[in-house]
């Protein structure tokens, strides 16, 4: 069970501050709830049971798994998929899992893709690149919580990994 002012992972809003631990009655049903924000928007307010907490939420990651998923970067990730429409729908389902090593290698892949891009005058797609930078916004945000350091520093070691292999 999480407590009030912890800092943990939730689905799609990534690192939220937990800001009470609640009881809600809806319908007679009495139920414990999560109250918490985003660290990126301190205006939206969630309510989600404590019994979903399994599925939604997710303890942060340590230093030392942050370091080693800044040291992935140097290896390859996940197989290329051509057509536009099934990448997308395979990378999502993974990065959905919330698995933070599978979430790492997709991310892999899609810098490694963008950087080819760039170096021959083109541009990731659209999809692409809005996966990419909802892992940025989501993983790298946590990686830099956990070694106390900004973010901007953490995509600038994933960079230099990534170009250092390419």
């Amino acid at each position: 069970m999480f407590h009030e002012g912890d800092l943990i992972i939730y689905s799609v809003h990534g690192v939220c501050r937990i800001d009470e631990v609640c009881v809600k009655s809806l319908a007679g049903v009495s139920k414990s709830y999560y109250e918490l924000h985003p660290l990126s928007n301190e205006t939206l307010k969630i309510s989600t049971p404590v019994d979903n907490a399994a599925v939604l939420m997710q303890k942060l990651m340590g230093p030392e798994e942050a370091k080693t998923l800044i040291d992935s970067f140097q290896a390859p990730g996940i197989p290329w998929i051509d057509n536009n429409h099934e990448r997308h729908h395979r990378y999502t389902a993974i990065v959905r899992t919330g698995n933070r090593k599978e979430i790492a290698e997709v991310a892999r892949t899609l810098m490694r893709k963008k950087l080819w891009a760039e170096q021959n005058h083109k541009k990731l797609g659209n999809q692409d690149n809005q996966l990419l930078l909802g892992i940025q916004n989501i993983l790298f945000k946590e990686m830099a919580i956990a070694l106390n350091i900004p973010s901007e520093d953490v995509l600038h070691a994933v960079q230099e990994k990534v170009a250092v292999s390419v």
